[in-house]
């Protein structure tokens, strides 16, 4: 027979657990102030500019611009907010408290200064805990942000103990990247809000943005919209920080103007200090490919209620129905590769077909998460086997810099989300090929027909697989994997283990690779 807590333990456990369930997550959405996007700016520069673009193509067509290169996705990021002088919305599953992230969030109060409505949306696990800087921007009166399915709690033992009530639930992120700029420009793609998304930082990641206009607009403002006044995005203001994470707008300002002024040598402040991105686009100087295109986007009751939404409405089940479909080739860039059984039948089945499959992916060197490679390695000979032609990206450490935002000794990880798709489609956006992002997480991606992006999307693909970027994975007579490149002088290099890897690395996932876990990662 189980012996009995001691009364005072029980009393603690009950009067946190009635506090977790007393938390702002119980309130419905009603109860919370709703809105929704206000009418597209129509006298500003920028609009002048779109609007102009925009006449030249028929209703239902987008206009695609992207962007690879780190620095340059700051600067149009800040730019974008520049220019607005009605709205901006933003939901980021990450937004961090470091250079890039102080650059936008003065971007974002000069705009609330000047009287531009902004909301801030973001995840709780990748923002709040590491970033408490975003909350006072709440205390604006231009300003309101929200904390996607937060982990309420004060105390690091209440919030503890909300996880291991709520694990179901806090399980689901909000994983979606998304700026709209005044209801007429939107960027959207893999890139978080943090320094190493736009390359200063020990790691630094390979990645891809779209600034969009056009027809495709209101269906991302409509999205912002569900997950903005959805029961589960609750306004910073009824969220119960701990004291020394409570600041007000006037320490904000002030920390702000401090650290940016420290920072003024960096190489985001001057790229976004020098850049000629406004006066582009205002000038018509800024090439869109316009086409039509497809918002694929997660609803947010994936995250609150999974049961109640099906398979047919997720963008990674809709991105599987097109894909199913092609006839010559299809190249993922993608930084989490776990295909499952599922995944394994629709590329042998399209090898079968004819349809060349390329894979770039991270390879153990590359890899910001050693459970995430555990569980695709467990594939790699499948994948191979199936006529699946692999890439593994090596470490920036390694290459002779022929790109040139790979600076000093700093890790390269490949974070992009990119289909091509045949010769005339390709996909951008923030959905990795595993189950957490598939199942769990809510995603967003935009498919763009397009034949121009598709050749971009193919050019960038071709160079991040070049030699000098990553080592071609092959099935030796034996049936084991052989990891080869050519060095500058064409001579073939063989590696029979992961290149770069330790012997406990290998170890370590080896081990993941086994766990029951593939579900969650």
């Amino acid at each position: 027979m189980p012996m009995p807590l001691p009364r005072a333990l029980t009393a603690v456990i009950c009067t946190l657990a009635l506090a977790a369930c007393d938390s702002p997550m119980n309130q419905t959405a009603k109860e919370r102030s709703e809105s929704s996007a206000l009418p597209p700016a129509t006298e500003t520069r920028l609009a002048t500019s779109i609007g102009n673009e925009a006449g030249q193509h028929t209703g239902d067509q987008s206009g695609f611009h992207l962007i690879h290169e780190g620095p340059q996705a700051l600067v149009a990021r800040a730019v974008l907010i520049d220019e607005t002088s009605v709205s901006v919305d933003l939901q980021y599953y990450i937004f961090s408290d470091d250079t890039s992230g102080r650059i936008l969030t003065d971007k974002l109060l000069q705009a609330a200064d000047r009287g531009v409505r902004v909301r801030l949306l973001v995840d709780d696990l990748g923002t709040r805990l590491n970033n408490p800087w975003v909350t006072p921007l709440d205390n604006h009166p231009n300003i309101e942000v929200r904390v996607f399915n937060p982990v309420e709690g004060q105390s690091r033992i209440r919030r503890g103990l909300e996880q291991l009530l709520n694990l179901g639930r806090i399980n689901h992120r909000m994983h979606n990247k998304l700026l709209i700029a005044d209801g007429i420009a939107m960027i959207t793609g893999g890139r978080n809000i943090s320094d190493g998304y736009f390359t200063s930082a020990d790691v630094e990641f390979l990645d891809v943005d779209t600034i969009a206009i056009g027809a495709i607009l209101p269906e991302a403002a409509k999205t912002f919209d569900e997950y903005w006044n959805h029961q589960v995005s609750v306004p910073a203001s009824e969220l119960v920080l701990e004291n020394e994470d409570a600041h007000t707008l006037t320490e904000l300002r002030d920390r702000l103007q401090q650290r940016l002024h420290e920072e003024e040598a960096s190489e985001f402040f001057q790229a976004v200090k020098d850049s000629s991105l406004a006066q582009d686009l205002a000038q018509g100087k800024v090439s869109f490919e316009w086409g039509k295109a497809t918002l694929l986007a997660d609803p947010p009751d994936k995250a609150a209620e999974p049961d109640r939404i099906p398979i047919t409405e997720y963008p990674g089940y809709q991105l599987e129905q097109i894909v199913r479909k092609l006839q010559q080739r299809l190249q993922i860039s993608n930084a989490y590769v776990i295909p499952g059984e599922p995944g394994m039948n629709l590329f042998t089945e399209l090898e079968k077909r004819g349809v060349q499959v390329d894979v770039l992916t991270n390879g153990l060197s590359s890899t910001d998460t050693a459970a995430a490679h555990g569980g695709y390695s467990r594939y790699r000979k499948p994948l191979l086997r199936a006529g699946v032609r692999l890439w593994e990206l090596r470490p920036a450490a390694e290459r002779e810099h022929r790109m040139h935002w790979f600076k000093d000794k700093s890790r390269a990880t490949l974070h992009a989300k990119t289909f091509v798709m045949d010769s005339d489609r390709g996909f951008v956006g923030s959905i990795n090929l595993d189950s957490r992002s598939i199942i769990l997480n809510t995603e967003i991606g935009v498919l763009i027909e397009n034949r121009e992006i598709n050749r971009q999307l193919q050019e960038l693909f071709q160079t991040w697989t070049a030699p000098d970027s990553a080592w071609r994975l092959e099935l030796d007579s034996e049936g084991d994997i052989r990891w080869r490149r050519t060095d500058d002088d064409g001579e073939e290099i063989v590696k029979d283990k992961d290149p770069n890897s330790t012997l406990w690395q290998r170890f370590l996932t080896g081990i993941l690779a086994y766990l029951p876990i593939e579900s969650q990662i």
